[in-house]
């Protein structure tokens, strides 16, 4: 896959935390920044001109189908790993429309698509997914609770 377009520059992303009951809505896909195949909340990158909220309701639809309401913000992560470098936005989302089914990415061609599958996946299960961030993973195992206030968090090797 090429994931050159990824590289070497700063990208701004949005992710959509969305809960049902006990289930939170993941995408697998071959992501440029890994050698195999993770789970991710839909999201991606922000356009120029665009919010991340905008951004956000955008590539919800475009992954998934289902047309998300931004509710607030809970987490800014900086992720750094050379030489892929994103700072990404994860908003708690309801879902206000749409019927879920799998969607493209539009940024590659059919035949270098990287998403994989979509699905609810029950909070007693995400320990043995491979999740990214991982601090999304924690926050669901260690409580299931999401942040009260808006966390700043790093990743950087």
């Amino acid at each position: 896959m090429k994931d050159s377009i990824y590289k070497n520059k700063l990208r701004v992303r949005t992710g959509a935390i969305i809960i049902s009951n006990e289930w939170l809505l993941l995408v697998k896909q071959n992501a440029p920044t890994r050698k195999k195949p993770i789970w991710m909340p839909p999201g991606g990158g922000v356009e120029f001109g665009e919010t991340t909220e905008k951004a956000l309701v955008r590539e919800v639809k475009e992954e998934t189908g289902l047309v998300v309401t931004p509710e607030r913000l809970l987490w800014v992560h900086e992720f750094l790993e050379k030489p892929f470098h994103a700072i990404e936005f994860y908003y708690e989302c309801s879902i206000s429309g749409g019927t879920l089914k799998l969607g493209a990415d539009p940024e590659h061609n059919s035949d270098q698509q990287i998403l994989m599958a979509l699905k609810f996946i029950p909070f007693s299960e995400l320990n043995s997914l491979d999740l990214y961030p991982d601090f999304i993973k924690q926050a669901f195992i260690d409580d299931g609770k999401l942040p009260e206030h808006v966390t700043h968090l790093n990743y950087i090797s």
